[in-house]
């Protein structure tokens, strides 16, 4: 009787726990969470990396070949998180029947959410497919994304801003060995963030002619004027949140305000996924399985 009393105790205190530990989180954790509680969907989720690179993957190169096979199989995580791009990457393009998307915002509610790294790879997958990809750095605050290329541009967005200058002559052609053309965001300059509004709808229009992608990385919504009038002048918005750390209160407010500005939201991608934090984890562990043991059988074959 003892026994049964204490295991129906532990029972009830477990079940306990787990509601009030749930009732008292108030991060974002899987889609189905999304879903329900902010009315909006989850169209791509990304894996966590083991190690986290400062730099595009050559991997990702339109240059693949077997030379390089090795270092993609010695690191599972990254070319799960490759393979979760390109899954958000055809998510985002086929999202839209009625009109085609020339031009996309990634942005987040907050900073260090993994919006300029989503950004970056996105543009290299949309680049991968041979279509002309213009990525741009509209963080004139903390750029980063020159970094990731290892670039250091004496010009940028910024410049052609504040000088009234050809935004086109800024731009580093081919980065990444294929069709991603770069436009950074130049010198940090609040009084180039402040023309940014008035500029950007017109870079917009001429690259829509000479590009079949636009993708831009701006700062994060919450705090800062520019995203929102970046918002009102592309085709599409997806926001970036960190899966167990974004509060939802944060992308709600967020999702509100775009609703407001008839913003084009086409979803959220759930990102840092973690065996403990999304369902979404155990996808990558299906992909590590099949494809990789594909891949070595193959490399195996062919030598």
């Amino acid at each position: 009787m003892f026994l049964l009393v204490a295991f129906a105790a532990s029972t009830f205190l477990s079940i306990t726990a787990a509601i009030v530990s749930d009732s008292l989180d108030k991060t974002i954790r899987d889609p189905e969470q999304v879903s329900r509680l902010l009315n909006t969907e989850v169209i791509g989720t990304l894996p966590a990396m083991k190690t986290w690179r400062q730099r595009l993957n050559p991997v990702s190169s339109v240059s693949l070949d077997l030379a390089r096979l090795d270092d993609a199989v010695s690191d599972r995580s990254f070319s799960s998180y490759e393979e979760a791009i390109r899954t958000l990457r055809n998510s985002i393009l086929l999202s839209d029947f009625d009109r085609r998307i020339r031009s996309l915002l990634i942005t987040s509610a907050s900073p260090s959410e993994g919006k300029t790294t989503v950004a970056a790879h996105l543009a290299a997958a949309h680049a991968e497919q041979h279509h002309k990809t213009l990525l741009i750095d509209c963080d004139l605050r903390r750029p980063s994304l020159h970094r990731l290329f290892q670039l250091t541009p004496a010009t940028g967005l910024s410049t052609v801003l504040t000088q009234e200058s050809p935004w086109d002559n800024a731009v580093a052609k081919g980065v990444n060995k294929g069709d991603l053309d770069f436009l950074p965001a130049g010198p940090p300059s609040r009084r180039a963030a402040d023309l940014l509004g008035k500029r950007l709808p017109q870079i917009l229009e001429e690259a829509a002619t000479r590009y079949d992608l636009i993708i831009v990385d701006a700062p994060p919504l919450l705090g800062f004027p520019e995203p929102l009038q970046m918002a009102a002048n592309v085709d599409g918005v997806v926001i970036v949140t960190r899966a167990g750390q974004t509060n939802r209160k944060a992308v709600a407010s967020v999702l509100g305000t775009l609703a407001r500005l008839r913003a084009n939201v086409i979803g959220m991608v759930l990102n840092d996924v973690k065996r403990e934090t999304g369902e979404g984890y155990y996808y990558y562990n299906y992909y590590n399985s099949y494809s990789y043991r594909t891949t070595k059988e193959e490399t195996t074959a062919s030598s």
